[in-house]
Formats: structure tokens, C-alpha cells, sequence
């Protein structure tokens, strides 16, 4: 009878880490996959909305057009009215933004835009009151496609450490196995 202690492997099983590896891999492609419609209408708004010069009609802070929720804590929203011209007819368009409980921010906002200025725009043309302002291949108006694909980055490097855990551990057992 052995008096040697037993060692005790407080690794992880080999077959877990690919397992978990493959899942986080999973779960990258879907956030990859469910970002893809959200670029593609992006770049047809790029590619498909005319762009013209607007003027700012209007641009005010106004409370924002929902029920004060229970804590008492009230929204504000930027209100900016744009005038544009499309075959020398002209157009209104309304764009609302910037929410926050924090007036100065959407002071802040609202300020980037004051009455007389001209900023391009780019309007839909099967329904002129659909706007986009400074649209462009730019952080801002890639907003929720990269946050999207972020996440879904995330999940890559899960994978792949993962993945590098488990090679590590399978050529660790296999070299114990071999002395």
C-alpha cells in the first residue's frame, strides 16, 4: 500500500473548456449576425437618402412628452425643426433627440444646432420627414451596429481564451500521461 498522498487536479476538465469555448463562439456570431441589419440600413441611408443643405427653424429644450414616472424624475428632449428644399419645393422635418433627466446636457445638444444655421442633411425620399442629421461614416451614426458587434467581440475573446485554456490543459494531461 502507497503512503503517498493522492494529487488532486483542480483544473478544469479538458472536454468543458471546448465546450464553453464553442458556446461563447456561438453567441459572437449571433451578436454578429444580429448587428448586420442594422449596418446594412445604415449604409443604405448613406448610400440612397439624398443629402441637401437644411436650416434650423427651431431648436428649444422641451420636456419630454411622457408620464413623470414615480420617482418624480423628469426627461427633457432636444426639439430641432429643419427647413430644406426638395425639387424647390420646400420641407419641415422634426428631429428629436438627446433625452436625458438632465437639462444642461440637452442644453449642450440643443446648442450645436441654433436657429439660422445650415447643417446637411439627408432625408428619405418616400417620406420627407424622415431626417438624419450629420449622417456619415462616423462613430455616432454607427452607434448601435458597433455597440452591437462589440458585444459580440467580447464573446470572441471569451472564445478564444477559452479555446487557449483548453489546449493548454490537454497538453498539460497529456504530457502527466506520458512520464
Amino acid at each position: 500500500m502507497s503512503t503517498t498522498p493522492a494529487q488532486s487536479n483542480n483544473a478544469p476538465s479538458t472536454g468543458v473548456l471546448p465546450v464553453i469555448a464553442i458556446a461563447n463562439l456561438i453567441v459572437c456570431i449571433g451578436f454578429v449576425l444580429f448587428s448586420l441589419p442594422f449596418y446594412w440600413k445604415q449604409i443604405h441611408i448613406l448610400y440612397s437618402w439624398p443629402e441637401v443643405e437644411a436650416q434650423v427653424v427651431r431648436s428649444q429644450v422641451v420636456p419630454a412628452k411622457a408620464d413623470v414616472p414615480d420617482s418624480g424624475l423628469r426627461y427633457y428632449d432636444s426639439d430641432v425643426q429643419l427647413l430644406f428644399t426638395v425639387n424647390g419645393q420646400p420641407h419641415f422635418a422634426e428631429v428629436v433627440s438627446h433625452r436625458s433627466p438632465m437639462v444642461a446636457k440637452v442644453r449642450y445638444e440643443t446648442n450645436k444646432f441654433p436657429v439660422g444655421s445650415h447643417h446637411k442633411i439627408r432625408y428619405n425620399p418616400s417620406n420627407l420627414s424622415d431626417v438624419r442629421v450629420n449622417a456619415g461614416f462616423n462613430r455616432r451614426f454607427f452607434f448601435a451596429p458597433l455597440l452591437i458587434s462589440g458585444f459580440g467581440a467580447i464573446f470572441a475573446i471569451f472564445a478564444l481564451i477559452f479555446w487557449g485554456m483548453a489546449r493548454s490543459s490537454r497538453r498539460r494531461v497529456a504530457a502527466e500521461q506520458i512520464s
